[in-house]
């Protein structure tokens, strides 16, 4: 019994925290640290590709206006603006899978500490705090661009690690660049599609190796996952297309700090 609640509890903690620049990897590492067992990197790849339901559910407008407008470009002499837009998706998502395959051992044994999250909390603080300086660099004049693209996909990869928000290093690397904050959001999750799928794909043999009585468990936990997600991404859709994710660096390097003091004394 106590297992399934941890496992619920883990579940809405991912709902939660997913699409907020808080890193939910990190949090669900510490949070686990509590518990007399580490659900482990697998059980949080599940509770990702549950959230990555919530993301293709309210993204699904986007999504389908996206494919039908590539097959209509296909056509001789159209202009391409969507097929230039999933060419800049795929090339970032690129870049982040060489990175992440590179990453993949040490982030699945070594990085599950609760010292390294926490500093790795702080680090996302300072990424954060960092978005206060939108456009800095004027990389582009809005749009998503090649450039940009493969620079976000850079940022994505580190997010590997956790502690670093994913949404937080993708948006902010995008708002530094020049991108519009209202297309920051959708372009952030957009690439999370594939990137955890990818993850996923990697990881079918270790699902498949799962013992079958914990199966009932990891389900529900999934469900409550992608339901407390997409509720989550509906009431938090304001504040993410206002992209002022600096708000969020005091709270990570508090939590950040608290996790390392109680690594070091705990």
């Amino acid at each position: 019994m106590t297992d399934a609640i941890s496992s619920f509890l883990l579940a809405i903690l991912q709902g939660v925290t997913e699409f907020l620049p808080v890193s939910s990897s990190g949090h669900l590492v510490l949070v686990n640290s509590f518990f007399p067992t580490d659900k482990g990197l697998l059980f949080d790849l599940v509770l990702h590709v549950a959230t990555l339901l919530s993301v293709v559910i309210y993204y699904w407008r986007d999504i389908c206006e996206i494919f039908m407008g590539c097959i209509h470009e296909l056509k001789p002499g159209m202009q391409r603006p969507n097929l230039y837009f999933v060419a800049c998706l795929l090339l970032a998502t690129l870049i982040t899978g060489v990175i992440g395959l590179a990453l993949n051992d040490i982030v699945e044994t070594q990085l599950r500490n609760v010292i390294i999250v926490g500093s790795l909390l702080v680090l996302n603080a300072g990424i954060l705090w960092s978005s206060r300086k939108r456009g800095i660099f004027k990389l582009t004049t809005g749009a998503l661009t090649l450039r940009t693209a493969a620079l976000i996909g850079l940022a994505q990869g580190l997010a590997v690690l956790p502690g670093i928000s994913r949404s937080g290093s993708t948006i902010t690397a995008a708002l530094l660049m020049g991108v519009e904050s209202k297309e920051c959001a959708k372009i952030s999750f957009l690439l999370s599609i594939p990137v955890i799928l990818g993850a996923l794909v990697l990881h079918i043999p270790d699902m498949a190796a799962m013992p079958v009585e914990n199966v009932p468990v990891v389900i529900i936990s999934a469900i409550l996952a992608a339901v407390v997600g997409y509720v989550s991404l509906v009431l938090l859709n304001k504040v993410l297309k206002k992209a002022n994710f600096h708000h969020f660096a005091p709270y990570c390097l508090l939590v950040g700090v608290a996790a390392i003091l109680w690594g070091i004394f705990a």
